[in-house]
């Protein structure tokens, strides 16, 4: 992506040498480390201001320049291991690893092909025939990277590897009221920015619910939200749950938003309110007066300074994540997480229904 400045007659571009032999006591001076990039007459426009400004586009570019590096500097590691234990078994580096993942391969269970396919069917080939291979050769796939993912661990255990390389974080404010549930100390913080209408946000919340489950008692995850123009009653969901919130049922509201996000209305959700036992006038009170209407605004601002701008989107400790990505988007980026903070990765559990690789985005 390449940045483009004005060329305004009077916008002069300077470098940080550049700028101290400027003229001019009247120029507002720069904090301490701080270049300046530009000036406009004595007015000048520094990094870090310049940072606030593209901040949000670049913080994908940085996690796609991190995530290259990553997958490199990882098979780059591997590769050098196996070729020494290879070396030191008398084998070549193929052969070591036809016998540790090749030859360690089975045939895909019938019973998993026909689950699969039956799940899935509508975005398989129409051929039934077609449709089974195309099943039987991801789950081949599948097998053969787990095969190859234990290997790695094993050998990287056994070497000692440490990673020293930092992902991009971003900084995330978790204020008092919040909604969050797990521990408050929990090494991995899950924050999800959402719109109560939109689908996407809605298929992904079991995903959501397996990590929790896997990772029992590790994971705090907080609830923030970002509801889409394009969803005519996402806005007042948002402050309804907060609403919910104040009489100590968030998270049955919000289940309850998702399974009726195409038919909710502030009716409804009253009357929903006094099903839960809540007291309907408080609840109603709360919601007409638009209490939390500040809080969903900041963090939907929040969410775009981030460059999310699409729903659903994560930080997974500051680490961005958008879209309904599959539970193996999330438990990369968490294992990882766990594995820099030098606690154990517990064992995988096998989800029924992954959700899909999309998201939602307003349009105009």
């Amino acid at each position: 992506m390449k940045i483009g400045l004005p060329t305004t007659v009077g916008i002069v571009l300077l470098s940080a040498a550049a700028v101290a032999c400027a003229q001019g006591p009247a120029a507002a001076p720069a904090a301490a480390g701080d270049g300046v990039v530009a000036m406009i007459g004595d007015e000048v426009i520094t990094e870090s201001e310049l940072e606030d400004l593209v901040g949000p586009s670049l913080v994908n570019l940085r996690q796609q320049m991190y995530q290259a590096k990553i997958n490199r500097l990882n098979a780059e590691i591997f590769s050098r291991l196996v070729s020494q234990t290879a070396a030191a078994e008398g084998m070549t580096s193929g052969e070591y690893l036809k016998k540790n993942v090749s030859d360690k391969m089975v045939a895909p269970d019938e019973g998993e092909i026909v689950k699969v396919m039956t799940q899935y069917r509508s975005q398989l080939d129409a051929d039934d025939l077609k449709a089974r291979q195309q099943v039987t050769q991801a789950l081949k796939q599948r097998q053969q990277r787990e095969l190859q993912d234990e290997l790695r661990n094993a050998l990287f255990a056994d070497a000692g590897v440490r990673i020293l390389l930092q992902p991009p974080r971003v900084t995330v404010a978790i204020g008092p009221g919040t909604p969050s549930r797990g521990p408050a100390d929990a090494p991995i913080v899950l924050v999800e920015y959402t719109d109560y209408q939109c689908p996407y946000c809605s298929r992904v919340q079991p995903t959501i619910a397996a990590l929790m489950d896997r990772y029992d008692g590790q994971i705090r995850h907080v609830f923030k939200n970002l509801p889409l123009p394009i969803h005519s009653q996402a806005q007042l969901a948002g402050q309804a749950a907060l609403c919910a919130e104040d009489q100590d049922k968030y998270w049955e509201f919000h289940d309850w938003l998702f399974a009726n996000q195409r038919t909710m209305n502030r009716e409804k959700m009253v009357a929903q309110a006094g099903e839960m036992g809540m007291d309907q006038d408080l609840f109603a009170a709360c919601i007409d007066d638009k209490t939390y209407a500040a809080a969903v605004s900041a963090d939907t601002r929040e969410a775009q300074s981030f460059g999310i701008t699409g729903t659903p989107g994560f930080l997974i400790n500051g680490r961005v994540l958008s879209g309904a990505q599959p539970i193996e988007a999330f438990e990369a980026v968490i294992d990882e997480e766990l594995m820099l903070k030098g606690l154990e990765v517990p064992p995988k559990k096998t989800v029924e229904q992954p959700a899909e690789t999309t998201e939602e985005v307003a349009t105009e």
